[in-house]
């Protein structure tokens, strides 16, 4: 093997891109300190050097998107692309753009493009190959095979085949974006040593190997992506026993917060299912949405053809959310009692849906009994470190006084670095996988203390309990230091929903972000991200921490009435999102059509209203539910295999199932104009339409097809 191919071999990345990162600060703005923070450094902190007025730094960076902000004097501005203190109108001019952060602001872009490798010693372009078959992210288990991948240089390789047991399997190209292309194939598990012959476009032949496989490889969960997920915010889904109401008031965080009861802020109240957003919408405004009313629902979740439920929190906590844990181990009163939580559990598996539910390890509310007891004990408390306490005596609900999560005085941050608080910690999430859920969404695991480690410990502890368990992790950016197959199975996918999907539905200008820069974006995900990985997806664009779906594409606020060219680009998003592989993931009430806002002044987390299911949108609701529908008639969209096919101007296509009869040709228009599509050679059948075609199809304005192959 040539010198540089080992070298290739052994990085298994491309060569880094020098990007020089430059901040000026306005006219006015003393600075002091400026560091850079983003997805190319897990949001780590990467000081900057003042030169002549401004403060810099350079980084070598792979070609691919990266989301940053600068941290200036200690703070983060709120939006890079507008900030009033630190850069209006763009705190850093050269970004490409700005995308949601998950905290109300916006993240810088920037595109770092690819540069050809280097010419091999031999003479000729360079192959640049990289497999390591201990990343997950090269060989897993999917779909029951074994997918085996290689890295190369974008246009390094004509053909590849994987040989292994005297049997060679020829191999397709799966993805490319600026710099890099993937190879694939799927072979039956059981393979033994394999190794890879490539043919360059010159003609030249290259052997790499032997590698031996993992001996146990990492597999998705094979149900995860077999129907639709929805997200249920229990206190605003539905009210089946208004008796229970009350109860919110009896644990709200008003009766522990001292700070509170002696300020003028409104207080805790209820409210009838259709009164108007107070100023304590949020958090503190309860509306009476419980366990009995999602059981009275489930027949609407059935013929959406939902087969994953995700709650937000369901346990006694201090305010609507729930985000304020009080007991982890107590159903909240205002929701109902355990007894019902597991007739519901049991009534949902009859239907054949799983249901997950929301873990909050990194902090508690104020009224948790550990935080209490500190409250009264001070030092004497055996749980004193189970908390950063600043000073003490202290009123609970001074954030002064207590590390707490982003300074929110009602959130008080757990010591997950001690050993008696991460026991405790496991022994809850254990506990409720006992209890009959089918898996976890963890909130902010980033936060935690020590983290990798802690989620490490959490998934080999939690996969003992129930093998068939789901994981997932709320980290808002494309990051595959969680994925290796001993964490998450995945993510909360915004970076694909909504850094994608959802840029790519808005429309706008393709030289500004089209069809080929979203191809490109979704191609390098899923070359950094496992196939495993792949198939079991928590895709979504919209949640109880984003506006609505149709708000997003300019619906209009809360009860607006959404124009016709909306409602077009938001089915365009969820026919995208319902198209990867993984599971489409619904926030409740989208499927209805209904809008709402994220606003940043009082009345906070208008998207998540009382549902009026009185207003439901039934020609929306249907168009989601044929969607549903195409996904169980089409087997290759629960496939994990995503292959790219076409990206350029309003046009963005990609194929789904493995090559060959079955395949799905998936098809988007983000365009006010109607655009045709060449077709791959063979027979295209579009399943709404029952027609047939070869050669070319059109795709209608904001439009789309699914065309599955046929011969």
């Amino acid at each position: 093997m040539p010198r540089v191919f080992a070298l290739w071999l052994v990085l298994g990345l491309a060569f880094g891109v020098p990007v020089t990162f430059r901040y000026t600060p306005p006219p006015g703005l003393e600075v002091n300190s400026v560091s850079l923070r983003g997805s190319f450094n897990g949001w780590g902190e990467t000081p900057m050097a003042k030169q002549d007025g401004s403060w810099a730094v350079t980084l070598d960076l792979e070609p691919g998107e990266y989301t940053y902000k600068f941290f200036i004097n200690g703070r983060w501005p709120k939006d890079m692309c507008d900030d009033p203190v630190f850069g209006k109108p763009m705190v850093d001019p050269s970004a490409q753009g700005c995308v949601d952060d998950g905290f109300g602001g916006r993240n810088a872009v920037i595109l770092v493009a690819g540069s050809k490798p280097p010419a091999s010693s031999e003479g000729g372009e360079e192959v640049a190959f990289a497999h390591a078959p201990e990343e997950a992210r090269y060989v897993s288990s999917s779909d029951g095979h074994l997918s085996i991948r290689f890295t190369a240089a974008e246009g390094g390789v004509a053909k590849a085949w994987l040989e292994a047991g005297g049997r060679t399997f020829p191999m397709h190209r799966q993805l490319a974006f600026p710099g890099t292309e993937l190879w694939r194939v799927s072979v039956e598990p059981g393979l033994g040593a394999y190794r890879f012959r490539v043919l360059t476009p010159g003609g030249r032949e290259e052997t790499f190997g032997p590698f031996t496989p993992p001996e146990a490889p990492f597999t998705e969960v094979a149900w995860v992506g077999q129907g639709v997920g929805y997200q249920i915010f229990p206190e605003r889904f539905y009210n089946g026993d208004p008796s229970n109401d009350a109860k919110a008031l009896e644990t709200d965080e008003y009766r522990f917060n001292l700070v509170w009861q002696r300020s003028g802020r409104t207080k805790p109240h209820l409210s009838a299912w259709s009164d108007p957003p107070s100023e304590e919408h949020c958090c503190h405004q309860y509306f009476g949405g419980d366990l009995a009313g999602v059981l009275a629902k489930l027949p609407h979740l059935e013929a959406l053809g939902v087969r994953l439920i995700y709650f937000n929190p369901l346990f006694d906590s201090g305010s609507a959310h729930g985000y304020d844990t009080h007991d982890y181990l107590k159903v909240s009163p205002k929701f109902g009692d355990k007894l019902l939580l597991k007739r519901l559990l049991e009534e949902a598996h009859s239907r054949g849906m799983r249901v997950i539910f929301d873990f909050v390890p990194n902090h508690t509310g104020l009224g948790f009994w550990a935080f209490q007891d500190v409250v009264r004990r001070g030092q004497a408390s055996p749980y004193w470190n189970w908390y950063f306490i600043r000073r003490w005596p202290f009123e609970p609900g001074d954030a002064q006084a207590y590390e707490a999560w982003w300074g929110v005085a009602s959130l008080p941050k757990l010591n997950t670095g001690n050993p008696g608080v991460r026991r405790y910690l496991l022994e809850v999430a254990k506990y409720w996988i006992r209890f009959g859920f089918d898996g976890v969404r963890v909130d902010v695991p980033g936060d935690l203390l020590d983290a990798h480690a802690f989620f490490r410990e959490f998934r080999t502890e939690l996969k003992r309990l129930k093998p068939e368990a789901y994981l997932v992790g709320e980290i808002w950016q494309r990051d595959a230091r969680w994925l290796r197959g001993d964490e998450f199975d995945s993510l909360m996918n915004y970076a694909i929903g909504r850094d994608i999907l959802l840029r790519f539905a808005k429309g706008g200008s393709p030289i500004l972000y089209g069809g080929r820069q979203a191809l490109a974006d979704l191609s390098r995900t899923y070359a950094l991200y496992p196939e495993a990985v792949a198939g079991m997806g928590f895709n979504l664009i919209t949640s109880h921490d984003t506006a609505r779906l149709l708000t997003e594409v300019g619906g209009g606020g809360l009860k607006e009435t959404p124009s016709p060219e909306a409602r077009a680009r938001g089915r365009l998003a969820v026919a995208m999102l319902f198209a990867l592989p993984g599971v489409p993931v619904v926030f409740q009430g989208d499927e209805c059509g209904f809008t709402g806002e994220k606003p940043g002044a009082p009345p906070y987390d208008l998207q998540r209203y009382p549902i009026q299911w009185d207003r439901c949108d039934e020609e929306t609701l249907a168009f989601y539910q044929r969607l549903s529908a195409l996904r169980q008639q089409l087997p290759s969209l629960r496939s994990a295999v995503f292959r790219g096919y076409r990206g350029e101007g309003h046009l963005l296509a990609f194929f789904r199932g493995e090559p060959g009869t079955g395949e799905v040709l998936a098809a988007f228009n983000n365009g006010e104009e109607a655009l045709g599509l060449d077709l791959p050679t063979g027979d295209w059948r579009d399943p709404l339409e029952g027609r047939i075609y070869r050669q070319k199809v059109e795709l209608a304005p904001l439009g789309f097809r699914y065309l599955e192959r046929v011969r």
